[in-house]
């Protein structure tokens, strides 16, 4: 009876829910067109008015897949929208109007970093700091040039690092330093959800700014839905958070409403910094249990990096256009001696990735292992290609993914993907205890990357993401040693475990082919 009831409770949500009504109206908006033209044909009942709409309809699907073919998106892409285009001829051709990835000039990144009155001094390139990458490695100087040359923030260094395995170790010592700061604090994060955590951390951030601290909040608005009020923004301005609920959710097809961020970003004083996987929900620190044990990382950076994570933040703080002295933000900590590398992604760098740019560099590097942690895996060509060549040529290649998933239409898709990695040789492992949200990768001891990218279509394409490589031996071997523990957690994959049947093969390979599109 119980249990009837619960199910009862959970329907009666969805039906009232605001996720329901967004769906409905979206899916209304996407047919209008077809519905329209449908009416138009059975209403006037007109033979040279169907042969007309017929050629039209033709010569727009023709027009729309050579102007895909020849477009500049990925392959992955170009066959993800083809094949709708040429099944639901009308539909496909509507649908890819809307809701296409456009493309923007690189001028338009440049601006949303430098748009705003002394953003470039956050932004100045300090060649002593490019010089000690030069000094590590030549591989270090180029990926140092490519951070630089697409996202535009400097070369850094930091003078120390805590690297944690674990969101409780990540989130307990967030708190340590959130109390003892004394200027401002800038937080930004894809989800926060009402719980013990997020309830415990507003108490902090009040009691800071109350004692006269500058905090400000960035969260996503969709990464939140359902989660939170929709008025939590005025409540938290209320009692001095200032805040900013990015890209809010309007129930209009655009393609905008891709480009959430995804982020995740701690600031204190410009003199601490956290990155990672963590978001401001309760199953982060295990306070709840909704997919098994939750598995991440992150890692707090001191010196003179964190103001790579102060400009980021304050690129987005920007859409509130009031104007400020940056100056104050600038670093006064001392040179640091590990070469880091705090960069950003964002969807308008004209169809280019740092992140998967920077991946796939330390896969073509990599001479002994390859091991990454990712709680997604949806791969285009040229990552897959990177990963099978690496392991052909004796690389050890690694992956671990989630067990238990937090979205199961999400991971099948992965799975499909991981199935032809296991057929290659390369080694996939899935957590055993549940959920596994840590997004790294660690090369040959010497290199690594932390940070909120995820690998799949999203991260790489459409959201504002923000990572920090590393190239230095005591980081690298931090992370290495949690992806070996964490693998000793998991199970491998084998060959005979990949066997499908037919109906699930044909299920996966369909999944495959409109990844891009998830």
């Amino acid at each position: 009876m119980r249990g009837s009831s619960m199910r009862g409770g959970r329907l009666l949500k969805l039906l009232t829910s605001k996720f329901l009504i967004i769906f409905l109206t979206l899916l209304a908006e996407l047919l209008l067109v077809p519905a329209a033209v449908f009416l138009l044909v059975v209403y006037f009942r007109n033979p040279w008015l169907d042969l007309a709409l017929v050629l039209l309809v033709i010569a727009l699907d023709i027009g729309l897949i050579l102007f895909i073919i020849n477009s500049e998106i990925n392959a992955e892409y170009k066959i993800a929208w083809i094949v709708p285009i040429l099944l639901l001829p009308l539909m496909g051709a509507v649908w890819y109007l809307l809701l296409r990835r456009r493309k923007l000039p690189r001028r338009k990144l440049r601006e949303l970093a430098l748009r705003f009155p002394g953003a470039e001094q956050l932004y100045a390139q300090d060649p002593a700091a490019r010089g000690k990458f030069a000094a590590t490695s030549e591989f270090a100087a180029q990926c140092a040039d490519l951070a630089t040359t697409r996202c535009l923030l400097p070369a850094s260094d930091c003078t120390g690092f805590e690297y944690f395995p674990s969101g409780e170790q990540y989130a307990a010592r967030m708190f340590e330093e959130l109390k003892k700061a004394k200027k401002y604090i800038f937080l930004e994060t894809f989800i926060i959800a009402r719980g013990r955590f997020w309830d415990s951390l507003v108490g902090v951030l009040q009691e800071r700014a109350s004692a006269g601290v500058d905090v400000r909040l960035i969260y996503d608005d969709i990464g939140s839905m359902g989660r939170i009020p929709t008025n939590e923004a005025k409540r938290l301005e209320k009692v001095g958070i200032r805040c900013i609920c990015f890209n809010r959710f309007r129930p209009v097809v655009d393609v905008g409403q891709n480009n959430r961020t995804h982020r995740k970003i701690t600031v204190i004083d410009g003199e601490i910094a956290f990155t990672g996987g963590l978001n401001f929900a309760d199953e982060y620190l295990n306070i709840t249990h909704p997919h098994g044990h939750w598995k991440d990382c992150g890692i707090l950076i001191r010196g003179r990096a964190v103001q790579n994570f102060t400009a980021m933040f304050l690129q987005l703080w920007a859409l509130r256009k009031e104007g400020e002295d940056l100056s104050k933000y600038l670093s006064s900590s001392p040179e640091g001696n590990i070469a880091c590398l705090p960069f950003c992604d964002t969807p308008l760098g004209n169809g280019t990735n740092i992140c998967e740019d920077l991946y796939l560099k330390f896969i073509y590097h990599a001479k002994k292992y390859i091991y990454i942690m990712t709680p997604y895996l949806i791969l285009d060509g040229e990552m897959k290609r990177a990963l099978i060549a690496a392991a052909d040529a004796g690389v050890d290649v690694r992956i671990i993914v989630p067990d238990n998933p937090d979205k199961k239409f999400v991971f099948s898709v992965t799975k499909a993907f991981y199935s032809q990695l296991v057929r290659e040789g390369i080694k996939v492992y899935r957590y055993k205890l549940g959920f596994l949200h840590a997004k790294s990768i660690v090369c040959d001891g010497e290199c690594c990357i932390i940070g909120s990218t995820n690998m799949d279509f999203r991260s790489w394409y459409l959201h504002f993401e923000c990572n920090a490589a590393f190239f230095d031996e005591t980081v690298s071997r931090a992370v290495y040693e949690d992806f070996t523990e964490t693998c000793a957690k998991s199970m491998l994959v084998t060959k005979e475990q990949i066997k499908i049947g037919l109906p699930r093969l044909l299920y996966r390979a369909l999944l495959r082919i409109f990844a891009p599109l998830m």
